[in-house]
């Protein structure tokens, strides 16, 4: 299915759709619905501002709108056993700073990934960054909802360039595995130690 993309749309200007750097992921029927707001400045790649004046208007943002659908569609990603998911539907929006200098402008992505048949997504990744010195964590929310709305579990996750890429909903079997690991891996190094200890201490 093809992937479109729908930019423009008016919001109110008292307040941003949604805070910079937050992102939510919703699972609920056949799909999972993601909401982003980054800083222009998390697509690295693209020069917003065209004529230089150190303000993006609305034209220039639509003026891009081909490389952010590139750019979303390679560096947001929902995973699950077999491989990412179709986003099926991208919805676009660019909210401008409402008092220059005081707020921070925002490009807000709605999406839906469509689900495979009796199989959950187990990562999501974020890998739209400004220079790693100036980005900040994106703080996220996943919420699943059963087909009434009521929500079964939620996970917050904090996203940064080191740790893009996070496991949903760890299983409870999961951790203990990966504490099974750790532990066997903290015994045989004691173990070697005690016995090559005991090995010099015969000679």
């Amino acid at each position: 299915m093809s992937m479109l993309i729908f930019v423009g749309m008016q919001i109110p200007a008292n307040a941003h759709l949604m805070a910079v750097d937050r992102a939510t992921l919703n699972f609920r029927d056949d799909g999972a619905f993601m909401a982003l707001s980054l800083p222009p400045s998390s697509f690295a790649g693209i020069q917003f501002d065209d004529d230089g004046d150190g303000v993006i208007s609305h034209t220039e943002f639509v003026n891009h709108q081909k490389q952010l659908h590139q750019a979303i569609s390679q560096n947001v990603q929902l995973m699950d056993d077999k491989g990412p998911l179709l986003l099926e539907g991208l919805f676009v929006n660019f909210e401008p700073a409402h008092t220059l200098g005081s707020e921070q402008p925002a490009i807000v992505v709605l999406g839906k990934f469509a689900m495979r048949p009796e199989l959950m997504p187990t990562r999501w990744s974020i890998e739209l960054w400004a220079l790693q010195s100036l980005s900040n964590p994106i703080e996220a929310k996943v919420t699943s909802q059963a087909a009434d709305g009521t929500v079964l579990k939620q996970q917050s996750i904090i996203f940064t360039p080191s740790k893009s890429s996070q496991r949903l909903f760890p299983s409870q079997a999961y951790e203990l595995g990966n504490f099974g690991w750790i532990s066997a891996a903290v015994l045989f190094v004691l173990a070697c130690a005690l016995f090559f200890q005991r090995h010099r201490s015969g000679h």
